[in-house]
């Protein structure tokens, strides 16, 4: 209480002390003012050092947080940065074996990656006055444009410039999201002074335009890119755009769907939406103007220019010209790539071909990556040969007329089809095919992937190359062109004859079915399909032991018989035939390689003897209509084929470069006109079409060479020994035989003789082979046929597809 007083006193002291003094003071004008003076400088002082505290106190908190909002995000090396900002979605680019591009792979957003010197420079400057004027100025970063960009926007400008700058866009496209937050603005904001330092301006501008969208293109696809866009709205490249041209790509990116000119069908829209993209244009030529990029002169040209009219129609694409080579390249490189996706994940191809779900997933994996991460293959397409071959298949005159055919419940007109496919012996590369005559009327690619009857083509890789290397035949062998019934199996021959004892050539050359069979039954316990399983050929389980496999009873794919067929040309190696040669990575690395597998099928003597014999099928065979047909000197041989009810009709023919299978029929197996040999006439022409642009690859002057393993041998015809050990009365002949021939002495009596001439089939064949009936080995002498209309007896002998085992 005392302490109180104390101090309530002395308060009281002060007060009136201070009093006195303000009293005793005289108040002139001089002593006011430095009063004054010096009361309001100790104030401003204050508030100045209280300012500075604050400000260092805001600074260090704006600091940590803007430290705090990027502290996640990661550093990157300037060429990681780089890296990152030129990644972008881009379709797989196909080229030619050629050379030439194909184009791109269908993909949701088509791109095409431009470098910076093929870019017009009238797109930079266009956005460069219109989105960025500061663009080679500033460091990233442009306060004053985002202040001028939000105060349009507030007022409601019907233009704006925007206030992000063209590197803070590009990072927003390419490295963070379009989330709007204070975070993403910081990070952008970091990321654009790193990519400043590390990257040049003609780099930067050159990422932007590769990387932003632009809407549309004519045929109603997603854009993206300058190229693409270019060639999508005005069918040019980007080098080649005019200002007024120019001046509309650049306005499209700050809204690409409501300036594009174009719907999402491709068609055109109104003037009412068209007059947005063309109001955006006008604008940016107004900012090109005011910043000196063009002249009064060319701004006034520009605003005169037609856009309209200068719009593309259609843009080509691969698919349009290319429809069936598109389509099988995706299918393969799919095929491939989903095994290396899967290897990248420590997933074996064994466990992809084994479990359907991995083997869907990463076919799909595969499929995304192929549209999107830019890869390119490298096809072995010959472009000429392509490009001829598919002109002449489109002549109506090839074919047989369309057919009505009940499918599902419905009746439905279809046309004669083809599949061709021409391929390289030696190294398996597939040189051109034709998938079929119409596209848009049948998506069946008839070479690669459709399924039917090989017919009599059959015979040769599964009857007489295996005979030939089991030692049972040479050429001149004796075989037994009679009827048999077996289980209720009678099959025929074409001409509804039998042509008794026929050489081996000459029953193979016409394609006759007895004697075939006959020879078939005597190896069929050797399970001569093997040498098919070999070629890769798929027989399932329950067509191998049939008696009429040999005649095509079961289901391959053209390119399977032709890569059979290329097996003989290729002396006896099988090489599977391939479309891709590499594909490599967008930054240009090899992730794939075809590598060359050659697999022994046949011996080199079998596939010459075999060749030797199947050249005279285009001589007076099945395919006799080949005879002096070609135009340039090749050594071709072959083999028809026709399917049971006359289906399907195929000719495979190869010389020692190149082999070249066809097959015709319809979409549903309907019986036509196959007498008429379409196949052949079709046949031919493509092959001299071919051989006209390209003699080298197709074979000209080339010769089928005869190995040291094959010698010609007189043989006793009917028992297959050697000379000097026949039967009584047996008749001798020259013949091609191999080290592999079995020409010891054998009777009539022989099983391996008897089992050749088809006792398995018919047990009393001893009792109808003699040596004393002549013995057919050459078509006029075959028994029983009037030479004059030999001609009407070489077609080609249908399949009579059975159950019948032995």
């Amino acid at each position: 209480m005392a302490n109180y007083k104390q101090i309530s006193s002395r308060a009281k002291n002060t007060y009136t002390s201070s009093k006195t003094r303000l009293k005793s003071i005289d108040w002139t004008p001089y002593v006011i003012f430095h009063t004054i003076y010096h009361t309001a400088a100790n104030v401003f002082f204050f508030f100045i050092i209280l300012t500075i505290l604050l400000i260092s106190l805001l600074s260090g908190f704006g600091a940590g947080y803007f430290a705090a909002l990027v502290k996640d995000q990661p550093v990157q090396s300037d060429a990681a940065l780089k890296k990152s900002l030129n990644q972008m979605t881009e379709s797989t680019t196909v080229y030619f074996g050629t050379g030439q591009s194909l184009g791109s792979l269908n993909a949701d957003t088509q791109r095409q990656v431009v470098d910076y010197k093929n870019i017009n420079p009238h797109i930079v400057d266009a956005l460069v006055a219109t989105e960025d004027e500061y663009f080679y100025e500033h460091n990233g970063i442009v306060p004053k444009a985002f202040i001028r960009a939000s105060a349009q926007e507030i007022l409601g400008a019907s233009s704006t410039s925007g206030g992000s700058t063209l590197t803070q866009q590009l990072i927003k496209n390419q490295l963070l999201s379009n989330e709007t937050s204070f975070e993403r603005k910081a990070k952008e904001m970091l990321l654009s002074f790193r990519v400043e330092k590390s990257l040049t301006k003609n780099e930067i501008m050159s990422a932007y335009l590769n990387v932003v969208s632009f809407g549309r293109n004519t045929n109603g696809q997603n854009v993206a890119g300058i190229e693409a866009a270019a060639r999508g709205v005005f069918g040019k490249h980007a080098k080649d755009l005019n200002i007024a041209q120019s001046a509309f790509l650049a306005g499209l990116p700050q809204n690409p769907y409501t300036y594009t000119p174009f719907m999402t069908n491709g068609s055109l829209k109104s003037d009412e939406e068209l007059s947005y993209g063309f109001n955006r244009q006008q604008y940016v030529l107004t900012r090109m103007l005011q910043e000196k990029k063009i002249t009064q002169k060319e701004y006034d040209q520009a605003k005169r220019f037609n856009l309209k009219k200068s719009f593309e129609e259609r843009v080509a694409t691969p698919a349009d010209k290319y429809p069936f080579l598109i389509e099988e390249v995706e299918r393969r490189a799919i095929d491939i790539m989903k095994y290396i996706l899967a290897e990248q994940d420590g997933i074996s191809k064994q466990e992809i071909n084994e479990t359907p779900v991995l083997n869907d997933k990463y076919s799909q994996k595969a499929d995304r990556a192929l549209r999107n991460e830019g890869y390119s293959i490298d096809t072995t397409v010959n472009k000429k040969i392509f490009d001829v071959m598919d002109e002449i298949k489109s002549n109506p005159n090839y074919y047989s007329y369309d057919r009505q055919v009940q499918l599902n419940g419905k009746m439905k007109t279809l046309q004669h089809e083809v599949g061709v496919m021409l391929k390289e012996n030696k190294t398996g590369k597939i040189l051109a095919f034709v998938g079929g005559r119409n596209h848009d009327k049948s998506q069946n690619n008839h070479a690669t992937q459709t399924k039917r009857s090989p017919g009599s083509t059959m015979k040769p890789l599964l009857t007489y190359a295996p005979a030939v290397e089991y030692g049972v035949i040479t050429p001149e062998t004796v075989l037994f062109d009679k009827k048999f019934d077996i289980n209720g199996y009678s099959p025929e021959n074409y001409a509804r004859k039998e042509y008794n004892q026929v050489t081996a050539r000459i029953a193979l050359e016409n394609s006759f079915n007895l004697s075939t069979l006959r020879l078939y039954s005597g190896i069929q316990d050797r399970q001569p399909w093997n040498f098919l399983e070999k070629m890769h050929m798929n027989i399932p389980y329950t067509e191998k032991s049939n008696l009429s496999l040999p005649l095509g009873a079961t289901d391959i794919t053209l390119e399977d018989d032709v890569d059979g067929f290329s097996t003989f040309a290729n002396k006896g190696n099988y090489q599977e035939s391939y479309l891709i040669e590499t594909i490599r990575s967008r930054d240009g690395k090899v992730i794939y390689q075809h590598k060359a597998r050659p697999e022994r099928v046949f011996s080199n003597a079998t596939a010459y003897i075999m060749t030797d014999m199947l050249k005279g099928v285009l001589d007076t065979g099945s395919a006799y209509q080949l005879k002096g047909a070609f135009q340039y000197n090749q050594q071709w041989a072959g083999k028809t084929g026709t399917a049971q009810d006359a289906t399907d009709s195929l000719f495979v023919g190869f010389n020692p470069v190149v082999t070249m299978g066809i097959w015709m029929g319809y979409d549903k197996p309907t019986t036509f006109d196959e007498e008429n040999h379409y196949q052949l006439t079709l046949w031919r022409d493509i092959v001299n079409a071919a051989t006209a642009v390209d003699q080298k690859q197709m074979g000209v002057d080339k010769q089928f060479e005869q190995p040291a393993s094959v010698i010609t041998e007189e043989i006793c015809q009917f028992t297959n020994s050697r000379k000097g050990t026949c039967e009584p009365g047996e008749p001798v002949k020259a013949s091609l035989v191999s080290n592999q021939t079995d020409v010891s002495q054998k009777t009539l009596k022989s099983q391996s003789v008897l089992d050749r001439l088809g006792i398995r089939l018919d047990g009393k064949t001893g009792d109808k082979v003699s040596v004393k009936r002549p013995v057919a080995d050459s078509f006029p002498e075959l028994s029983g046929v009037n030479t004059s209309g030999a001609k009407d007896n070489k077609k080609e002998t249908p399949a009579t597809i059975t159950n019948a085992n032995q």
